[in-house]
């Protein structure tokens, strides 16, 4: 691999000292690097190119510095593209930028002899039913999708339902149904279960359900969720992965399955996801 493209987060702190590193490393390793022009001017070796041409101008891979939220900014921009997106971790977590500094010169090397994996992570399609006619479609998510009360504090009821079978109605402030990738994320906080990347399911949790007896569901990827809206006093709101939102009357559905198109994403050689688990969330400290 030759040819690399690079997508920045410059509200990191340091971002633009990440930025020259990774430029010094790929030049001395005889990448062609493409970027954004912010991030160009910078490192005037590497080629200005808008995000949306990385594909046409022959870019390979994409580096991405910065967290998990500059990830999955990074996956919706070049979506259609069927490119490959490598995590350098310059933000907090890093989940899916598991790449942190110092392995930075070791990452490149691997891409430049092509000695890596690619995961490929499950993404969920939305499509929301008006119920007046009507249908609009969101981008694919990759972390989750949410369905909340939006700017309102009063609880909604939501009807959920699983391959057109009704399941239950919840009073809450929203539902969550999150991708694998997605587990570890606002499933997560709701108190869901974190599931390995390439494991086929997907997670539905409920955040702060008026009854203590919910308790989040995990159910095959190939199922299709559906939620009604079924009672609000102001717009609702779905997102896909906590951007694009789309608000929500009451009577309107959104439909959630699991995307035909999955997020390249590589893994450095003895990449293990339970690593990255021990040491972003202690276990085994004491």
């Amino acid at each position: 691999m030759k040819t690399i493209g690079v997508i920045a987060n410059f509200e990191k702190e340091r971002a633009v000292e990440a930025i020259r590193h990774v430029s010094s490393l790929a030049g001395g390793m005889g990448f062609i690097v493409y970027a954004e022009e912010r991030a160009a001017a910078i490192c005037p070796s590497e080629r200005v190119c808008p995000v949306n041409a990385f594909a046409a101008r022959g870019v390979e891979a994409v580096l991405v510095l910065g967290g998990d939220g500059t990830m999955l900014d990074a996956a919706h921009r070049v979506a259609g593209q069927n490119l490959p997106l490598m995590g350098l971790n310059i933000g907090s977590l890093g989940y899916l930028t598991s790449v942190e500094e110092h392995q930075f010169a070791v990452a490149l090397q691997q891409v430049r002899e092509n000695r890596f994996d690619v995961s490929l992570r499950a993404a969920l399609a939305v499509e929301v039913m008006r119920c007046q006619g009507g249908r609009t479609a969101l981008p694919d998510a990759l972390n989750d999708v949410v369905v909340s009360r939006g700017a309102s504090g009063h609880a909604v009821e939501i009807d959920l339902s699983l391959d057109d079978q009704a399941v239950t109605r919840v009073l809450c402030d929203g539902i969550i149904v999150s991708t694998p990738t997605g587990s570890t994320a606002y499933s997560l906080s709701a108190g869901g279960p974190i599931l390995l990347p390439d494991t086929p399911a997907t997670v539905i949790s409920m955040i702060c359900p008026h009854t203590l007896t919910y308790r989040p569901l995990v159910i095959r990827d190939t199922v299709r969720v559906s939620l009604h809206a079924a009672t609000c006093q102001v717009p609702m709101i779905v997102s896909s992965d906590g951007r694009d939102d789309e608000p929500l009357q009451r009577g309107d559905t959104v439909l959630i399955a699991r995307s035909p198109r999955s997020v390249p994403l590589i893994e450095l050689h003895g990449y293990n996801p339970c690593d990255v688990l021990r040491r972003k969330l202690g276990w085994g400290s004491r």
